[in-house]
């Protein structure tokens, strides 16, 4: 009989070794769900510790590792992105497979390039959701955009050790220690000018507007969620303009409106100036970056470009229009859905140089009772946080933002 040691087997030291290596690559794989779902869904959990098994990957630095890694840390987006593209209407038949494939596809390059340069490779990509920089932010509080990348270089350095790598992690990790132990702490965000009010429940639209309508403040300013009603719904903007004139009120509505068959998210504001007859439409913002085919292109869009406002056309072009009651000073920096995820759209308010609050519009009503609020202000509050922005969100269903009298003017 052939012993072990003969050509054609594997000694037995290299087999225990790769079973070692596997075993441990099963249990980054494991860890990566099993603690993204309390980190992302759970109020009380750090966010921070989805990206454990992100470090433990690049501690052993294995193509099994890291590409176990990597599918670990995708899978709960992925499963989260397929819930909503399958509650806005595609078919789940397509949206699940190809959200495995993409998660496969995508370990795949980590285990060759390594999971700091895939992580930078995912983030390049503007409209990407699950950036491990937004993870890394909630831990850099206060410190800024710049701050962000020398530590994602330094962790990229690590992993292309080829020595003493463990050292240079701890060493990367006692940095983030001591910077949390300085005046910012994780989850200490700066206050937003804008007061959250519950949503009140009511059961019909004509219901719910008249219920809004009670706790807007009279001569104040109020931001409502995302996809309130469709820009060609002259019906429901004629409602909330009647509100407006009633409570003397300047309201920012979530719209969706279509260009070229794609739907995209905008804010319009909504006064007594811009509720006149005829009145052109003042565009507060619109959504900069978006799910190609679904909320947005492959690039960010147009429209978007401070003092020009653009507007869907009837032969699917955007037509410049007067910048008419545009958004002025005091009013805040809107992101809207996706955008709260994304450090392009984060990077983008930092580069404008103002410090206005931010106020995310959202809608999830695709996803059911699945809580992807929760993970939406643990991503948006880690990147505020990170750039000293005060932070409020306007959750159709959920919340509703008010401001007193005379708010805008500051």
């Amino acid at each position: 009989m052939p012993s072990g040691n003969e050509a054609g087997a594997v000694p037995h030291g290299k087999e225990s070794a790769m079973i070692r290596t596997g075993a441990f690559a099963a249990l980054i794989a494991l860890a990566g769900p099993a603690l993204a779902v309390p980190a992302f869904f759970v109020e009380a959990v750090p966010f921070w510790i989805s990206g454990l098994p992100l470090l433990a990957g690049i501690w052993v630095r294995t193509p099994r590792a890291r590409a176990a890694a990597m599918a670990g840390w995708l899978a709960v987006p992925a499963a989260v992105s397929a819930i909503g593209l399958a509650g806005i209407g595609h078919a789940p038949e397509i949206v699940w497979p190809g959200a495995v494939a993409a998660v496969l596809a995508l370990a795949a390059l980590a285990g060759v390039t390594g999971i700091s340069l895939a992580a930078f490779a995912l983030t390049a990509v503007p409209f990407f959701p699950a950036s491990p920089l937004v993870v890394l932010a909630d831990v850099l509080p206060g410190y800024g955009i710049a701050t962000l990348l020398v530590v994602a270089l330094a962790l990229a350095s690590v992993e292309l050790l080829p020595r003493h790598r463990g050292q240079a992690l701890v060493t990367v990790v006692a940095f983030l220690v001591a910077v949390n132990a300085m005046e910012w702490k994780p989850g200490l965000q700066p206050a937003s000018r804008w007061a959250e009010v519950p949503e009140p429940a009511a059961a019909t639209e004509t219901g719910r507007r008249l219920a809004i309508r009670d706790i807007l403040p009279e001569g104040g300013a109020a931001i409502l969620g995302e996809a309130v009603f469709r820009e060609d719904d002259r019906a429901a903007r004629d409602a909330w303009c009647r509100i407006v004139a009633e409570r003397d009120v300047t309201l920012f509505v979530g719209v969706t409106e279509t260009l070229a068959g794609t739907d995209r998210g905008a804010v319009w504001r909504l006064d007594r100036e811009t509720c006149a007859p005829r009145a052109v439409p003042a565009i507060a913002t619109r959504a900069w970056l978006g799910i190609p085919g679904v909320t947005g292109g492959l690039l960010p869009m147009p429209g978007t470009d401070v003092g020009v406002d653009l507007v869907p056309g009837e032969d699917g072009r955007w037509q410049r229009v007067p910048a008419y009651g545009r958004t002025g000073t005091g009013s805040p920096e809107f992101l809207v859905c996706l955008e709260a995820f994304l450090p392009w759209a984060w990077a983008r308010l930092a580069s404008e140089g103002r410090a206005r609050d931010v106020v995310i519009v959202s809608n999830d009503g695709a996803f059911g009772a699945l809580p992807v609020h929760v993970l939406r202000r643990k991503a948006a509050g880690a990147m505020a946080t990170l750039t000293k922005r005060g932070v409020a969100h306007a959750e159709t269903g959920r919340t509703v933002l008010v401001r007193a009298e005379g708010a805008l003017a500051r």
